[in-house]
């Protein structure tokens, strides 16, 4: 993949993470403002990641069929920016999650045309690096966005936060006019190649989807729990985002490092690092009185989402290149899907069953998630693995 490629592609990732994970411990408290309870919030969570779900399987299909990643990519930070700025005008919980909706539609639809396009573009050889490098803007999009969202809602209040954001998003579509794409099917052979894909999926990527999708209900649900808890010791919009912003500095290398050792060792073993040390931020949370508890919890549950950089390249060497727009965008859509369990399941769990309880409990999941990434094999390096069948 050339330098500007990367760079272009990794600037957007930037933008939208800065938004994406600046906003994600601001929205449970907002919502909360506007009178939902802890079960509703997290019920209003789950439904925007259900968008951004259908968002990233969207942009897959369309990508398949229209083959103009570039110009979906455009299209999706075009519609997000109006979208962003309505939301500081919501005055109740329906209307803020249907413009929630639309921007984590788009968020979903833009992110899949990046990783398609890293896909593309990225050598077999190089695949960890790449994806651990555009992996690194989760962590400085946690970091911008955590030191600036709150900052603006507790300095001048919600809208101006939105509109600032709108305004910041518009970047997105202008760096979009300097993506390169690439053609991967002609035109006759779109219909052919579509009824052939599912076919030729194998069975470990399918075991890759579940335990991705395991790994981030974990993370999502964490993330709640730490904004709910957090809110009731009586920290602040800018204490809370903080958090994040502390997470996302500390761990900033982490996906290229596990993307170069996923290289070097294997897949399987860096993500297995990374599910543990997510589960150690959750025993971590279970027991945080204090403002770094939280922030320590933060920063080893990263590790869970830095687990998508090493997850996307296995996903790329388990796939061939036909499928790669539903196959990018299926195991894209586990991070939303696993949003929309975890956000649905700790808001229930915490009103049922207390903080401290559903932590623990949820720290058990990475270890089901282990469990199912055990049968799938890994190519021997140097052989290209969309080739295996099963």
């Amino acid at each position: 993949m050339s330098t500007r490629q990367l760079a272009v592609l990794f600037l957007i990732g930037v933008v939208g993470y800065s938004v994406g994970n600046g906003l994600i411990p601001l929205l449970p408290v907002y919502a909360r403002r506007l009178g939902a309870t802890p079960d509703l919030v997290g019920y209003y969570l789950s439904f925007s990641y259900l968008a951004i779900a259908a968002g990233t399987l969207a942009g897959g299909w369309l990508a398949d069929r229209l083959d103009r990643r570039k110009a979906l990519l455009f299209a999706a930070g075009g519609v997000a920016v109006p979208a962003l700025w309505l939301m500081g005008m919501a005055t109740s919980l329906w209307q803020l999650a249907a413009l929630t909706a639309i921007v984590w539609l788009t968020f979903g639809v833009g992110g899949a045309q990046v990783t398609i396009l890293a896909g593309l573009f990225a050598q077999e050889s190089e695949r960890g690096k790449i994806f651990g490098i555009l992996g690194l803007t989760s962590g400085l999009g946690s970091l911008f966005g955590g030191l600036t969202v709150g900052f603006l809602a507790d300095q001048w209040g919600y809208p101006t936060m939105f509109l600032t954001l709108a305004a910041f998003c518009v970047l997105w579509p202008l760096f979009a006019l300097l993506v390169e794409d690439r053609k991967v099917l002609a035109t006759k052979d779109r219909g052919a190649t579509s009824a052939r894909i599912e076919a030729r999926l194998p069975g470990g990527f399918f075991l890759l989807l579940l335990a991705s999708i395991v790994v981030f209900a974990t993370g999502f649900g964490q993330l709640l729990g730490r904004s709910l808890a957090m809110n009731e010791m009586g920290f602040g919009a800018t204490a809370i985002s903080s958090t994040q912003a502390i997470s996302g500095a500390t761990t900033l290398p982490l996906p290229v490092i596990l993307g170069l050792l996923s290289d070097r060792f294997g897949r399987k073993p860096a993500l297995v690092l990374s599910y543990l040390t997510g589960m150690a931020g959750l025993l971590v949370l279970a027991m945080a009185s204090s403002f770094w508890h939280f922030a320590l919890a933060a920063s080893l549950a990263t590790a869970l989402s830095a687990s998508n950089a090493v997850g996307s390249a296995l996903t790329r060497d388990l796939i061939p290149k036909e499928a790669i727009g539903r196959g990018m965008s299926a195991f894209n859509a586990t991070t939303w899907a696993g949003g929309i369990v975890g956000f649905a399941g700790a808001g229930y769990a915490v009103r049922s069953l207390g903080m401290s309880t559903t932590f623990i409990s949820a720290a058990l999941l990475p270890l089901l998630a282990i469990a199912l990434l055990i049968p799938i094999r890994e190519a021997r390096r140097g052989v290209e693995r969309g080739a295996l069948a099963e």
